[in-house]
């Protein structure tokens, strides 16, 4: 047996041990998300799931999370912001498949956005196949990729702009003069007056918080980096733009949404790992709906299939387009 199948199967074992004592089964899913029809789309957003081979809980926080997907009225997707996995292993992306692909009907499309966990420790170029064939595996995943992580899809007509790093770094993200050419080509290129949709894993320094929700220390610490005065630039071209992000770790708060001018940042609490600052309760994410003259974006516990209650801060947000 080789390794990689030895490690899937001790995941495996993890998560049906938890299941089995009764604590994350499909029965703790709450109140399903209801689409509203009035809506033009409608879909899921999710940070770090950083599912491990040495941590089935982080496994069984997926687990319930899909759960509350499975029953969901029908979104039109879902998006992984990034740290889909601990080490990048190919163990580790063939349980997450496990998991994503029991969602059934509840979701049309899976996108993801890798992050510097997914990254970091390998061959830039391999980790980028790796990536690419972990996303193609998935019943409701994608193809045609390409040689980078970065690629842009239309759902229900509105533009989704995938992000990563051209380069392995252990923390930042390293984005290329090329890559931030075709960012801007294609939010330019989006239709008329609809809001456009920019998925990364590291927020922009000196917004959502950082650095105090990245643990408080030093200048670039929890963002992309040297490049984010340039992707900013960019992000600002157009009105409309959403810059959605993962990473912080960091819990549905005041600094979840900032309005930045023409770009509005979210930076999205995880659904995998543990979430610091004062909501900390696990398996957080927003449902995201958009209308013909608003994007309403709602912070959602995923895992016990309910919504952020509304005392807490930016758990409703609500943008005029």
């Amino acid at each position: 047996m080789s390794i990689s199948n030895y490690l899937y199967g001790r995941m495996e074992k993890g998560l049906q041990k938890i299941i089995s004592n009764g604590k994350d089964t499909e029965g703790n899913v709450g109140s399903p998300i209801k689409k509203d029809e009035s809506a033009n789309l409608t879909f899921a957003v999710w940070g770090d799931p950083q599912v491990s081979f040495i941590s089935p809980l982080r496994s069984a926080r997926v687990y319930r999370a899909v759960n509350d997907l499975k029953n969901a009225d029908s979104l039109d997707a879902l998006v992984l912001c990034g740290d889909i996995t601990e080490y990048g292993t190919e163990c580790e992306y063939r349980f997450v498949k496990r998991l994503l692909d029991e969602l059934g009907e509840g979701v049309g499309r899976i996108f993801a956005v890798t992050g510097n966990h997914d990254v970091r420790l390998r061959n830039y170029k391999k980790q980028v196949k790796r990536f690419q064939n972990f996303i193609s595996s998935l019943e409701k995943g994608d193809t045609d990729f390409g040689d980078s992580y970065y690629y842009t899809r239309d759902v229900n007509g509105y533009r989704f702009i995938m992000m990563g790093t051209d380069r392995s770094t252990f923390e930042a993200a390293y984005i290329s003069d090329k890559q931030l050419e075709r960012l801007k080509k294609d939010i330019l290129s989006a239709p008329d007056e609809k809001p456009v949709f920019v998925f990364n894993h590291q927020a922009l320094k000196h917004t959502n918080g950082l650095p105090k929700t990245f643990l408080g220390k030093g200048k670039w610490r929890g963002s992309v980096g040297r490049e984010s005065d340039k992707l900013k630039s960019v992000l600002s071209v157009r009105k409309n733009v959403f810059y959605i992000t993962g990473h912080l770790h960091y819990c549905t708060s005041e600094y979840t949404y900032e309005d930045c001018g023409n770009f509005k940042a979210l930076s999205v609490p995880t659904v995998g790992v543990i979430n610091h600052g004062e909501f900390k309760t696990m398996t957080q994410g927003y449902v995201i709906s958009v209308y013909g003259d608003k994007t309403v974006m709602r912070s959602r516990v995923f895992g016990e299939g309910k919504y952020a209650p509304e005392s807490v801060p930016n758990s409703y947000i609500e943008v005029a387009l």
